[in-house]
């Protein structure tokens, strides 16, 4: 009997490996693989036009790809760490979708992630929407007053205005304007090629033409005092109908103007910051490597400086601030504002196209834009609402909480 047990068995055991079968490890010799995914988590609600779906996985062997999943709409896979697959809401249904991972080891073990269930809208798209635009030509600078006075000026003599429903434009032939500063809802003055613009009670004028100035950077104390800066590094004084060179700075252009009072201003010149004491303009600060096109202070006394990097000033030291890793390094941030010294945007350019950044105190990251172009004037107010200003006339609109 005993004999006749062991013959069975041996037949069994032969039957298996005459099949090809695997008796003890059917799903291979390694552990199933252990996925996560960390991104977005489960009870996310999607407002954004894409999002990164991120998995994690543990393997005792090597893995050979992950798979993503919409229920069982299959969206992609991934055959290297990190295992992440770009998810265009843009284009998927409003609801809840189940996100899941399946991860396949090199034996052929298959293991799945738990479902994350995540709510798409696309009431709300992107953070910037595209709002209509009167013009093409380039928007080079954005100035806001208040919320219900708002500037903007660009290439061919372009000088926009909103009037809470609608931007108007208003054209100065033959000069292409790159800076604009107001000190009230009814005086203010723009800088450009060849020329001073002077706003007063409605209506913008040519003050001053000149031969050959570029005019880049502008800031008004009052009707008598202020500074310009051109594209060669020379920085001017503002005396109410006239500019008169002042010094030169450097050989870059001064790209922006900040004052705290008559006796207290800062220069952004190429890679260097100009300090004035009342007396002389004097180099304060040089970062290697750098370039500098905007300044701005959110509270009278510190400075955020921006261009290719961001660097803050907290009244003693310099400090170079982390920008978003999702816009890369070949990027250049053109404009810089604040509503608070916990509340901030920037926007600028990587590559051939755009980007805008906000600060909540901590650090920056990116927010979505609905046209994707070099961007170039920006400001948001603390309830929110906020404009955009770029390449060929685009401006974009941030709705507020």
């Amino acid at each position: 009997m005993v004999s006749l047990i062991r013959y069975l068995k041996v037949i069994v055991i032969l039957f298996f490996i005459l099949s090809g079968c695997r008796i003890f490890s059917p799903s291979g010799p390694g552990v199933i693989p252990q996925v996560t995914i960390v991104t977005p988590q489960d009870g996310d609600t999607i407002k954004t036009a894409h999002v990164v779906i991120r998995a994690e996985v543990t393997s005792k062997e090597d893995i050979l790809k992950v798979k993503f999943f919409d229920d069982n709409l299959f969206l992609g896979e991934v055959q290297t760490y990190p295992y992440e697959h770009l998810w265009e809401t843009a284009f998927v249904s409003n609801g809840e979708h189940k996100l899941s991972a399946e991860a396949v080891d090199e034996s052929g073990n298959t293991g799945r992630s738990s479902i994350v269930s995540v709510l798409v809208t696309k009431e709300d798209l992107y953070d910037w929407d595209l709002f209509s635009s009167p013009t093409s030509n380039n928007l080079n600078a954005l100035f806001a007053y208040n919320s219900l006075n708002i500037w903007v000026c660009g290439n061919s003599g372009s000088i926009l205005f909103y009037d809470n429903s609608a931007w108007q434009i208003q054209t100065i032939p033959n000069n292409s304007l790159f800076d604009i500063f107001l000190i009230s809802q009814d005086r203010g003055w723009c800088v450009g090629e060849n020329v001073l613009l002077e706003f007063n009670n409605g209506v913008w004028s040519v003050l001053a033409k000149f031969e050959k100035e570029k005019f880049i950077s502008i800031f008004i104390f009052n009707d008598t005092t202020g500074w310009v800066g051109d594209y060669e590094g020379r920085i001017f004084t503002f005396s109410g109908d006239s500019l008169e060179v002042y010094d030169l700075l450097d050989t870059m252009p001064i790209t922006d103007i900040l004052g705290f009072t008559p006796s207290d201003l800062w220069a952004s010149c190429g890679n260097s910051l100009f300090h004035y004491d009342g007396v002389n303009w004097l180099l304060d600060t040089t970062f290697a490597d750098e370039y500098i096109n905007s300044l701005y202070s959110p509270d009278g006394s510190s400075i955020w400086a921006a261009g290719t990097h961001l660097f803050y000033y907290d009244g003693v030291v310099w400090e170079m601030k982390e920008l978003p890793s999702s816009i890369g390094t070949d990027c250049e941030v053109k404009a810089i504002y604040f509503s608070t010294p916990d509340d901030g945007v920037a926007c600028g350019i990587k590559g051939e196209n755009g980007f805008v950044i906000s600060y909540n105190g901590v650090e920056w990251k990116e927010e979505s834009i609905q046209k994707d172009i070099p961007l170039y004037g920006i400001n948001r107010f603390s309830n929110g609402e906020g404009w955009v200003v770029g390449y060929r006339g685009t401006i974009l609109h941030s709705k507020g909480k």
